[in-house]
């Protein structure tokens, strides 16, 4: 039975991830019909070509990379914080007997440690655990090489958009981190067929009660890295393209470039392409089908870690925010490209 303490604690978890949830509407409401977030080519200027000039409670821009670190670097510290100093081994780590029945079994066929237990024919690993690490393994990236990675021309931040980044991974590297490490514990993640069928906190581990939670969450890990993967290829052709473009010609660089990306160039210097910048379209598989595969795959990578966790209701909250943040964006990308570029791809 929980304590005092913990129901108070996860009375005031829930309460949060009520409030992440709703805020999810306002939030694509507002940046779907009101206001594109001012963020990357999205920054306006006073030759921005809808006469949409940069407003004063912007505030100051900061340098792109430094502003990446700042907008991811709360999940990250969560995730540190909750796993060395706030957590519960019984929720975190494997814990499944008591001191008596540990003994029991300790000689027959098992061997019983905090990270993972071994039997005859299978091998568990906490759940709990392996979201964590799949929580870290993200953050990590988009908080300290991501922004290592990013180009040195990137477009410099408003304040507005860090403190908003910032203020939306706090919430949300509390609600995945805690839960996971002091709030449920999900059960066991298995290899192997087990014929045990041990329990744990009412979960079968081993038995035929367990393998539909078991399934479900090996494919949500299939497809967080199936989703991180598109991911990853999405946002290294993009900095490819901006990396390698400006500095070569254009006829060079569709030639040299433009085979291997399938990039297209418009000059930065006619048409209606006002911005100092020069962009190309990128044509690489993922990005036939849609525009932005990047923020595509970080959907389906968060729809992945959402069905791993079994759908838990922080997970769900967040895969519903990271839509209602990136959807809106992802369109206004498409209609950037379509004001940009005569030769855009129609069925996109």
């Amino acid at each position: 039975m929980a304590s005092p303490v913990h129901h108070g604690t996860m009375e005031f978890h829930r309460w949060v991830s009520n409030i992440f949830l709703v805020s999810s509407l306002p939030t694509y409401t507002i940046t779907r019909f009101v206001i594109v977030a001012p963020f990357g080519r999205h920054v306006p200027t006073s030759s921005s070509p809808n006469g949409i000039n940069y407003r004063w409670w912007y505030g100051p821009t900061l340098p792109a990379h430094f502003s990446w670190f700042l907008f991811e670097c709360p999940n990250l510290l969560w995730s540190i914080y909750c796993y060395f100093q706030c957590y519960d081994a019984d929720i975190l780590f494997l814990n499944l007997f008591d001191d008596e029945s540990a003994s029991q079994y300790s000689n027959e066929n098992e061997n019983i440690g905090a990270i993972f237990v071994q039997r005859k024919d299978s091998i568990s690993i906490s759940k709990n655990l392996v979201l964590l690490l799949l929580f870290t393994l993200h953050y990590f990236n988009r908080a300290v090489i991501y922004p290592m990675r990013m180009n040195s021309n990137s477009h410099e931040v408003p304040l507005i958009v860090i403190i908003s980044a910032m203020t939306v991974t706090t919430v949300n590297g509390y609600l995945q981190c805690f839960y996971l490490c002091k709030g449920v514990s999900l059960g066991e993640l298995t290899v192997g067929v087990g014929l045990d069928g041990y329990t744990r906190n009412n979960r079968s581990t081993a038995s035929g009660k367990s393998w539909g939670g078991n399934l479900l969450s090996w494919l949500g890990i299939v497809t967080f890295f199936t989703g991180m993967g598109i991911n990853l290829h999405s946002d290294g052709v993009l900095r490819k393209l901006r990396r390698y473009g400006p500095s070569m010609k254009p006829t060079t660089q569709l030639k040299n470039y433009g085979n291997s990306f399938g990039a297209a160039l418009i000059n930065s210097n006619g048409g209606n392409f006002t911005t100092s910048k020069p962009y190309y379209i990128p044509h690489t598989p993922f990005f036939r089908y849609v525009s932005c595969p990047n923020f595509a795959g970080e959907i389906l990578e968060w729809f992945g870690f959402a069905m791993a966790s079994e759908f838990s209701y922080p997970s769900v909250a967040f895969l519903v925010y990271t839509a209602a943040n990136l959807i809106p964006r992802g369109v206004a990308h498409l209609e950037w490209y379509l004001r940009k570029f005569d030769n855009y791809p129609k069925e996109r």
